[in-house]
């Protein structure tokens, strides 16, 4: 579905479909002051069945949705931005980590970005052994003093703290709270194994990639939970629940989030260098903000679009998938796919698509 006025984002779609690896789908989906404009999927070769309700693992977009979960109990009176993570979770009061608080996790500063993570990929599909290590880590670093993307220690930390609180594992607690409500059936924290064989395998676009693609494509990883890496869901899932946020934590008439808690989370609160990702971010709550002190000089090289500026959000999601709204603009862009690709293949590929959406704005200066 396409329509008048966007159909520069099918013809670059389908640019895209062409040049990425035999066997690998996408999706696009695009909301444009709250109507959904673009909805489409497609595959190489055309015969490989992909809709689009096909669920793709968005790696981390899962962050945001993550982060929206912690937002929520915010909004609920039952979890305090600058409160420590020990409050929450006593054990990991510990080795340095004592002084760690929510809104340190939120900005990748708890300070344990990644330490063992080999050894931890084991562990992945055992929640009480995967957070009983995460308790057990020493910092390596005094929470609160730098940034280090927590790549998958965000989404064990920060979904221990909603299951310590809620009752409930985070997958459950968003599809009790979000998906089911907002009717999002095509989107899961979890993927049910009987739902597996709907999401296409991982091809690895580029040979950086291959371990990647080797390690997630195996069901027992799939199926585990992983808040910060483990979302399957369909471009259009993924658009909708942004749209959501658009629309300051509505949609179609249930209110899910405070407009408040929504406009405090989509604003920068850190922008500068991260030691783990070894560039400059500019981090909301559990989000990627446009803008920022160093951007490409060229605006059509930014993976948001040309239009992306501070009022711009969104998450990526390793070498595949994208998610990001613009306030200024009312819109809101989604991107899935299972071709992985390293950088700066997947930055162009993400920018392609961002700039169609925009270049599609009527009155528009790029």
């Amino acid at each position: 579905m396409i329509s008048p006025g966007f159909e520069k984002v099918g013809t670059v779609f389908e640019k895209i479909l062409k040049q990425q690896a035999p066997y690998s789908g996408a999706q696009v989906a695009v909301y444009h002051q709250g109507q959904l404009v673009v909805d489409l999927a497609g595959s190489r070769p055309a015969s490989t069945i992909i809709t689009t309700e096909t669920p793709f693992i968005n790696f981390s977009v899962s962050k945001a949705f993550t982060a929206a979960a912690v937002w929520r109990l915010i909004d609920d009176g039952k979890l305090e931005l600058d409160a420590p993570v020990g409050k929450y979770w006593p054990e990991f009061a510990s080795r340095g980590k004592e002084s760690a608080t929510l809104r340190h996790v939120l900005l990748h500063q708890a300070g344990i970005p990644a330490p063992h993570l080999r050894l931890q990929v084991l562990f992945w599909p055992f929640w009480n052994l995967v957070t009983r290590g995460l308790a057990r880590e020493k910092a390596q670093y005094q929470p609160g003093t730098q940034s280090a993307y927590h790549l998958v220690n965000f989404g064990f930390i920060l979904g221990e703290i909603v299951r310590r609180v809620s009752g409930q594992p985070i997958d459950v607690y968003l599809q009790q709270n979000f998906f089911e409500p907002m009717g999002l059936k095509h989107t899961w924290m979890r993927v049910p194994a009987a739902e597996l064989p709907r999401s296409p395998r991982l091809i690895a676009g580029a040979e950086k990639m291959k371990t990647t693609v080797h390690i997630f494509n195996r069901p027992m990883i799939r199926c585990a939970l992983i808040p910060a890496a483990g979302l399957h869901s369909n471009a259009l899932g993924t658009a909708t629940f942004f749209q959501m946020l658009l629309n300051g934590g509505e949609f179609a008439g249930r209110r899910y989030l405070k407009s408040e808690t929504i406009d405090l989370a989509t604003r920068s609160h850190y922008d500068g260098y991260d030691a783990y990702i070894k560039f400059n971010m500019n981090w909301g709550l559990g989000l990627i903000i446009g803008g920022g002190d160093h951007q490409p000089p060229n605006r059509r090289d930014r993976v948001m679009g040309s239009g992306s500026t501070s009022t711009t959000y969104g998450a990526l999601g390793l070498g595949t998938c994208m998610v990001w709204a613009d306030r200024r603009a009312g819109l809101v862009t989604a991107f899935t796919c299972n071709n992985m690709l390293s950088e700066p293949e997947v930055n162009q590929r993400w920018s392609a698509i961002s700039n169609a959406v925009w270049d599609c704005l009527p009155d528009r200066n790029s």
